[in-house]
């Protein structure tokens, strides 16, 4: 039984490599000439787009290393009261550590913020009790 499928197998195999050669469009030397063509330009593209992103990126260093925080062609077209105006952006406060600060806004933030904090607490319950499983008895 198992040579009669491996006979088969080797005689599939054998009708399909002779059918792939029958059908192929070009010779072998050709096909391989034809993916090497196109290998060798697939990687000039690529590095042809790596050096334009590295040029790109040192331009970017230089205009901020020069103080401007902008690319040079940026920084000349935007308007100076503009970039003087620009107020700090604030910062976020963690309220996931202090559940008695006061939630800002309407009820229903408020009520999501809670929600949320007790999510918190009971996931790091959680994580804390598959930690001390994990851990095992200690001796």
């Amino acid at each position: 039984m198992d040579r009669a499928r491996l006979r088969t197998f080797l005689l599939g195999g054998a009708a399909g490599l002779l059918a792939g050669v029958l059908i192929a469009p070009r010779s072998g030397r050709e096909l391989r000439g034809s993916l090497t063509d196109r290998a060798g330009e697939a990687r000039e593209r690529g590095r042809e787009s790596y050096f334009e992103t590295r040029e790109g990126m040192r331009e970017r260093r230089a205009a901020l290393l020069e103080g401007r925080g902008r690319p040079a062609d940026q920084a000349r077209q935007a308007p100076p009261e503009e970039t003087a105006a620009a107020a700090p952006r604030p910062r976020l406060r963690d309220v996931s550590e202090d559940p008695d600060v006061p939630a800002e806004g309407p009820a229903t933030g408020a009520e999501r913020s809670e929600e949320l904090r007790r999510k918190v607490r009971e996931t790091r319950e959680r994580l804390r009790g598959k930690q001390d499983l994990g851990r095992g008895p200690e001796a």
